[in-house]
Order: structure tokens, then C-alpha cells, then sequence
């Protein structure tokens, strides 16, 4: 009986690790139809952190079709004379960021950047004028009062028309979610 329970354990186990690896190869798989790309495979995001403008911090977390890779997700300080100015912060850390971009196994295909049109400007000119610009760069903005499902989706060319209940657009905010998260974590730890 004891054996029974544990295979049964076991199959369970893989089953939700598959169905988990199918959730995302499909929200990517949309994601990268939507936005016309051949190839997406991996997303990068940022978010910038700190209480009343101090103790800044940037997370970059890292997701692709099998999940978060936490493995591969970075913190960065912010120098102080950059604390509370969030496009300064974040220019910082793509700055600080891209030149490990050279190897391609480090390399996203998206960026997300937690942020407004200001912030999605500021990174999308770092990597347009670096040899990485066939990166694609959106940013999410929180909608009114904060809201989940009122964000809005930014590209490049302006606003990014997702069904708010696709995959797709609940990856962007689990990803989103997720390096604001890390970013917060970190925050407090540094205080």
C-alpha cells in the first residue's frame, strides 16, 4: 500500500510539473504571436524599489517556457544619487545589464520593464543604440488605483491591445508581479 501511495505521489508530481511547463510554452507561444515575433523563449524583467525615494534596488527576474528561473535572477544597487528617480534607476541597470547580453544563452528576447512610457523610452534608446537592438522591449503600467487587470501593455509603437484574460496577458503580470516581488524582498532585506 505504501508503494502504491508513493507511485501515485510520484505521478502527480510529474503530471502538475508537465501541465505547469505546458502553461507557460502556451502563454509564450501567444505572447510571441501577438507580438509577431519568430522567436520567444525568454523574458527579462525589472522592477526598481525603495521606501520614500531610499535604499534603492533593482530585481531582474527571469522566466521562460518551463517557469521562473530563479537561478538567474539579479539584484542591483542603486547609487545614491539616483535613489527616487525611477528612468535614472532603471537606464542604470540596463547600462550595467546588457553587456551580458553577449552570450547568448544569457540573452532574453522580451524585456519587460514595470514602468510608464518615460521608462519604456529611456531603456528601448539604451538597447536601440547598443548591438542588441533586435531585443523588443514593452513596459506594464499600473492602471487606476492600482487595479489588477487594468494594467496596461506599452510597446514601442504605443499601446499593446491584449485580452486582459489571455495567457499571454496574465504571464506579462505574473512575470511583472514577480520581479516586484523580488524587488521588495530585497528592498527590506538592504534596510
Amino acid at each position: 500500500p505504501i508503494f502504491n501511495l508513493c507511485k501515485l505521489n510520484a505521478m502527480q508530481v510529474i503530471s502538475n510539473h508537465i501541465s505547469k511547463e505546458d502553461k507557460y510554452t502556451f502563454a509564450f507561444n501567444e505572447l510571441s504571436n501577438f507580438m509577431g515575433m519568430k522567436n520567444l523563449n525568454k523574458i527579462e524583467a525589472y522592477d526598481v524599489s525603495h521606501i520614500s525615494g531610499e535604499n534603492a534596488v533593482a530585481s531582474c527576474v527571469v522566466f521562460s517556457k518551463s517557469g521562473p528561473e530563479k537561478k538567474n535572477y539579479r539584484l542591483f544597487n542603486i547609487p545614491k544619487d539616483l535613489w527616487g528617480n525611477d528612468v535614472g534607476s532603471i537606464n542604470h541597470v540596463i547600462q550595467r545589464r546588457i553587456k551580458y547580453y553577449d552570450d547568448p544563452k544569457i540573452k532574453p528576447d522580451l524585456l519587460l520593464i514595470d514602468g510608464g512610457k518615460s521608462q519604456l523610452n529611456f531603456v528601448s534608446k539604451v538597447i536601440n543604440e547598443s548591438r542588441h537592438n533586435d531585443l523588443k522591449v514593452i513596459s506594464i503600467v499600473k492602471g487606476a488605483n492600482r487595479v489588477r487587470a487594468t494594467e496596461t501593455i506599452i510597446g514601442e509603437a504605443g499601446i499593446l491591445e491584449l485580452d486582459k484574460y489571455s495567457k499571454a496577458f496574465l504571464l506579462l503580470q505574473e512575470v511583472r508581479d514577480e520581479s516586484h516581488r523580488f524587488a521588495i524582498q530585497a528592498q527590506r532585506k538592504k534596510k
